[in-house]
């Protein structure tokens, strides 16, 4: 899904939670003073702390959905996390005040508190159904765009229905006569919305930390890895949330005589792979490995000594050069060289092969390499300038091809 199209949904969902919530929250205080339910106007406190959350979920996702610029390279995925966090910390305060103040009416004589009327469960009860249509809506909306803020907002019009639940059943008991149970009710409403806003606040926290994918969505992640043509392993995959945005690290290891652009051409297909079968994947760094190096063993490098020993022979003999830059592969703890050397027309075969006797000899004595091939240019063909190559055909003329 495009960053707009989320973008659109998420605020979509935003102004349908923020209008429920206006409505709701006048409602249930009107029916609440009304209908002397303290549980059903503690409840409707909580509505009216959810048009506070509707606003962060809406400025979070704002942010959010910005692009990256030079101070946040990574792009502002986080301000969904910190959105989170503080639809939380509002949720949490909100139902620590509300214990505080029924505590006072808890320990009044239960013939100062007036008794609820009807008006008051037809409110709570309204109340439970919107607030569970709203919670299916939000949540659904939230998992499709992988927008944290809108599921937390989801989560508190859940804990607004539970409120209601509790305050109808504070209700029911004060209308059959045990007229303190709606100040326990509005006690235990203030309970659950302090659990709710600890548990949006808690999921946040960890998030801000930088937390890694579940055990699930790893495995998914490797598979994906593993799927693309030219992985033989992985290890040290590492995932990071910013809000909707997840971050990627992996090591691939490859066949150990690649070319440098060919294994940087399946590192881009790991990569673009993960990219189109996740649409929450905002990029992936993946490293490339020719072993599985996942006990961090280092080499050292041995570049400067081999062309130090291999140009010591070139210069003894005029007429012979370096085709190509030398390459070394590392492996284990053990180094291999490849060189291609380039002689002059008028070397003869006998100087060139005993050049290469002698720098595989130095190379082998005082380079400490393992293997070495080195290898006599014959010439070098490029597409661009020279067309098709010439080719042996069956008969054994030449040809095109």
């Amino acid at each position: 899904m495009k960053n707009s199209d989320s973008e659109k949904l998420g605020y979509r969902a935003t102004t349908v939670s923020a209008i429920s919530d206006v409505a709701l929250a006048a409602g249930k205080f009107v029916a609440g003073t009304l209908g002397n339910s303290s549980a059903l106007i503690a409840d409707a406190l909580h509505s009216v702390s959810d048009l506070a959350t509707d606003f962060i979920s809406y400025v979070s996702i704002k942010v959010a959905h910005t692009e990256p610029d030079a101070e946040h390279p990574y792009g502002h995925g986080m301000a969904e996390t910190i959105g989170t966090a503080g639809i939380g910390l509002i949720v949490s305060v909100i139902g620590m005040g509300i214990m505080w103040e029924e505590q006072k009416h808890f320990l009044s004589p239960s013939s100062e508190i007036a008794a609820p009327t009807m008006l008051a469960l037809a409110a709570a009860l309204a109340s439970i159904v919107v607030k569970e249509i709203l919670f299916f809506y939000t949540l659904a909306v939230g998992k499709k765009i992988g927008s944290e803020s809108v599921i937390a907002n989801a989560w508190h019009h859940r804990s607004d229905a539970l409120s209601s639940l509790a305050a109808a059943v504070g209700i029911i008991g004060a209308l059959m006569g045990y007229r303190a149970m709606d100040p326990i009710a509005a006690i235990i409403v203030g309970l659950l919305i302090l659990h709710m806003g600890w548990k949006i606040l808690w999921e946040a926290v960890q998030n801000l930390m930088e937390r890694g994918l579940s055990e699930e969505k790893l495995r998914e992640t490797t598979k994906m890895i593993s799927s693309v043509p030219g992985v033989i392993h992985y290890h040290d995959v590492r995932t990071r949330k910013a809000g909707r945005d997840i971050f990627v690290d992996a090591h691939i290891q490859v066949q150990p005589r690649l070319s440098a652009s060919e294994a940087h051409n399946i590192a881009e297909s790991v990569r673009r792979e993960l990219k189109q079968r996740s649409e929450n994947i905002a990029d992936a760094m993946i490293h490339i490995d020719v072993e599985d190096d996942g006990e961090g063993r280092l080499y050292r490098d041995k570049r400067a000594e081999v062309e130090g020993l291999v140009n010591r022979v070139l210069e003894a003999n005029p007429g012979l050069g370096l085709a190509s830059p030398v390459v070394i592969h590392y492996s284990l703890h053990q180094a291999a060289a490849e060189i291609s050397l380039e002689p002059s027309a008028d070397l003869t075969p006998g100087s060139t092969e005993a050049a290469a006797k002698e720098i595989m000899t130095l190379l082998a004595e005082r380079g400490g390499l393992t293997e070495i091939v080195i290898r006599q240019n014959v010439g070098r063909w490029r597409a661009e300038e020279d067309g098709p190559p010439a080719v042996k055909t069956e008969g054994g003329n030449d040809g095109r091809q």
